[in-house]
């Protein structure tokens, strides 16, 4: 009995349909990230795409579609890293006072309203936010890993982000 893979052909049909997408694929690809994300690790965007399509190629329907909507998002993801670097770098460069009077303990109780301020949101809403702010994971991401839409993990993250500020607002203010 020939075996059968999840899309109904053989799994050299599969794989010379991966193959064939590849070999037609591959050179648009990289010149599609190349153009996009200019000074991007073109190679590894690229590599990523075709392994995530290799990972679910038997429940895709469009294969070219899918490639170029994985690549767009790996390109988002490099976009989002460049920001936050040269935010990193602008933070670390910027000149600093050269004398502070600041508390010693002002970091320990600011640390303590940051904790305090997580553990009153939800626990579902907690999760996202954690993992997508702490553990740096896009919204794609942790939706996926956590079983919901992306849609609601950014309203989860919208709304965390108010009830946070909320929080350590009034918490500031009682000082």
């Amino acid at each position: 009995m020939t075996e059968r893979s999840h899309d109904g052909g053989t799994p050299d049909d599969s794989h010379a349909a991966f193959t064939h997408l590849f070999n037609t694929y591959y050179r648009q690809a990289v010149t599609f990230v190349h153009v996009q994300a200019p000074g991007a690790d073109v190679e590894e965007i690229v590599e990523e795409a075709f392994f995530e399509i290799l990972a679910r190629w038997p429940s895709i329907k469009n294969p070219p579609a899918y490639l170029f909507t994985v690549l767009r998002n790996g390109i988002t993801r490099h976009h989002r890293d460049r920001v936050r670097e040269v935010r990193l770098h602008e933070r670390l460069n910027a000149t600093r006072p050269l004398e502070t009077t600041a508390d010693p303990l002002e970091g320990k109780i600011i640390y303590d309203d940051v904790i305090a301020a997580f553990q009153e949101l939800p626990t579902a809403m907690r999760e996202v936010a954690v993992m997508s702010w702490m553990l740096h994971k896009p919204p794609d991401q942790v939706a996926e890993e956590l079983g919901k839409s992306r849609s609601t993990v950014t309203t989860q993250l919208t709304d965390a982000t108010r009830r946070l500020r909320e929080f350590l607002t009034t918490r500031e203010e009682e000082r």
